[in-house]
């Protein structure tokens, strides 16, 4: 099991250091570390694209008024993707198709709701073909803690898009109950049926949970994948081998 979403907690001395330790309480193998809109753990970040462990990848935020991060720094072995702004989807232009020719991967953020980025990711996938494509937290089935009416459309429609896998994470986010957040689990189980567990990966969003409870979070996704399909083996994991890896591909 990985953990396929963390920003690193940087109230700690050493974030890097509480993540492993986390990592190894959990007997989790591998983790994504994500960079955070603020940049605030970059420096972090830049650290395991320097000399990068073998547990873990990063995702770098596309800033495009900046013009960072460049191609160069994309081409990192332990960069594993980008994070996109739904807002800025229609700006990756040609870069757009480096990543699927790259083999790396665009994890896109919905600020606007699912219904935004639909609309704008099923054009970048028509303009770049062969497209990989992590979807996060839920894929956002709700804002303000409401469900979003356009949230079953949207992911039944992603469903056509080869190389898309998608995150059970940021449980305590969209729920309105405490943990065990039990009123999330059916989009948990509704996006499982939709794209197969193959298509689906465990993650925590820490440090944006309870702390504490990091174990259980991860073990509660898993759980939730595992009551759905018992012989569960997600696919994503062999991203970390920097493999492009499509839908229905065997795994080795």
């Amino acid at each position: 099991m990985m953990d396929a979403y963390t920003h690193l907690d940087l109230t700690c001395t050493d974030p890097l250091a509480d993540m492993e330790a986390r990592m190894a309480h959990a007997g989790i193998k591998r983790a994504l570390a994500v960079e955070t809109w603020k940049g605030d753990n970059l420096s972090w970040l830049e650290r395991l694209i320097a000399e990068p462990p073998a547990q873990f990848r990063v995702v770098l935020c596309f800033r495009p008024d900046v013009m960072q991060p460049s191609q160069e720094i994309l081409q990192r072995g332990a960069v594993l993707g980008l994070r996109v702004r739904t807002a800025d989807l229609h700006r990756l232009q040609d870069l757009a198709t480096w990543l699927a020719a790259s083999g790396k991967w665009l994890v896109p953020h919905a600020e606007s709701g699912i219904g935004a980025l639909r609309k704008e990711l099923l054009v970048l996938v028509e303009r770049a073909p062969g497209l990989q494509i992590y979807l996060p937290h839920l894929g956002w089935p709700r804002q303000d803690k409401r469900d979003d009416p356009e949230w079953e459309a949207a992911v039944s429609e992603f469903r056509s898009i080869p190389g898309m896998v998608v995150g059970i994470s940021a449980l305590g986010h969209f729920s309105r109950e405490p943990f065990p957040h039990a009123d999330v689990k059916p989009f948990a189980s509704r996006l499982i049926d939709i794209f197969g567990s193959a298509s689906t990966v465990t993650a925590s969003d820490y440090p944006l949970i309870e702390k504490d409870l990091y174990v259980e979070y991860l073990q509660l996704a898993q759980a939730w994948i595992l009551d759905v399909d018992a012989r569960w083996s997600p696919r994503f994991e062999q991203a970390f081998e920097n493999r492009t890896v499509h839908r229905g591909e065997a795994l080795a």
